[in-house]
């Protein structure tokens, strides 16, 4: 299936580079020092009819939900770890 999207051009150049180039992106961003609006074309592209992104999405979400988990245990772990060392401090009256 054969999708017409509007894609604006860019040319960027940072101060290390010695010469620039262009960027393409969904968006039209401001001109900046180091970067600026060229114009903008619409194009054709190619994409499967039977395109799904259910499994992306599902692969993104486990990936996201690990991340939170990992998180989570560390944020416990360190909680843990600071009760422990109030625990052990001697109280004396």
């Amino acid at each position: 299936m054969k999708v017409k999207i509007t894609v604006y051009i860019h040319h960027a150049q940072y101060a290390f580079e010695e010469t620039g180039e262009f960027q393409v992106f969904c968006v039209r961003l401001d001109d900046t020092d180091y970067r600026t609006y060229v114009g903008q074309q619409e194009i054709e592209i190619e994409v499967p009819d039977n395109y799904d992104p259910t499994a992306q999405k599902l692969a993104a979400l486990q990936k996201e939900k690990e991340k939170a988990q990992e998180e989570f245990s560390k944020k416990v772990a360190s909680i843990n770890e600071r009760i422990s060392k109030l625990q052990a401090i001697e109280y004396t009256a």
